[in-house]
């Protein structure tokens, strides 16, 4: 069982909102509950986002309290919101 007192703030609202069944086990961005946590600062040089900024990797991107991705802040709020790190390019031509 997991000991809801020592979850973060993001953890504890994606755990009451998805349930903690196999919490910190598994997790799948198309099933559960995505939330973002920042990351802990470490020394030495640190990588690049990939999402097209080339900003530092800050934070990372959580779902059923297993990381599933790392990005910048703006990267992985849309991956929050989307469930994608990059933007989604849509056809110019007016058609969807």
């Amino acid at each position: 069982m997991t000991d809801l007192n020592k979850l973060s703030r993001q953890a504890l609202s994606a755990a009451m909102r998805g349930g903690t069944e196999g919490w910190g086990q598994y997790g799948s961005s198309a099933d559960h509950v995505r939330y973002s946590e920042p990351l802990e600062r470490r020394r030495g040089r640190r990588r690049r986002c990939y999402c097209g900024c080339g900003r530092p990797v800050t934070h990372r991107g959580m779902a059923n309290g297993v990381a599933l991705a790392c990005a910048c802040e703006l990267g992985i709020a849309r991956w929050v919101r989307t469930g994608h790190v990059k933007p989604i390019r849509r056809p110019q031509d007016g058609t969807t």
